[in-house]
């Protein structure tokens, strides 16, 4: 899914009148907003694919579900689940971006909640952050597309 938008008119110039303006924020607000959708649609496709492997591994959970400890999370299934799994993102290769990141969020602080009745705190490390921003960054980019008029 290409995000397509037309070059600024007003870009390459200082004189230009009210109306080409407000026309060129127009434009703006359009692509920003085009923006926005595309990694509001990742977040919530995200949400959708979300622990996946829970279900279509359900067989290998239910079989590891009988160890404890270091014994389980050697499993076949919890191997599977935090290599296959986005926001296990200490797990995955390089191109962690921040809808992962997001969905990381999402998921302990649901499963914090939902186990405990509350989380007191959640931390990252920033190098992630950055690695996250810039590989966002370059995935949006990647997508737009300039149309001629």
């Amino acid at each position: 899914m290409s995000i397509k938008i037309k070059k600024c008119p007003t870009s390459n110039t200082k004189e230009f009148t009210k109306d080409e303006y407000l026309t060129s924020v127009a434009m703006h607000v359009s692509d920003v907003q085009k923006g926005c959708a595309f990694i509001a649609n990742k977040i919530i496709e995200a949400g959708i694919n979300h622990d996946y492997t829970k279900i279509s591994l359900a067989d290998d959970f239910m079989d590891d579900a009988k160890l404890s400890g270091d014994e389980f999370r050697a499993g076949k299934w919890f191997q599977a689940h935090i290599t296959k799994e986005r926001h296990h993102f200490d797990k995955w290769p390089d191109n962690l971006n921040l809808i992962d990141v997001i969905e990381c969020l999402v998921d302990v602080t649901m499963a914090a909640t939902a186990r405990s009745g509350d989380i007191k705190e959640l931390q990252m490390d920033s190098e992630i952050l950055q690695e996250a921003f810039k590989n966002t960054f370059e995935m949006l980019k990647k997508e737009i597309v300039i149309e001629e008029d």
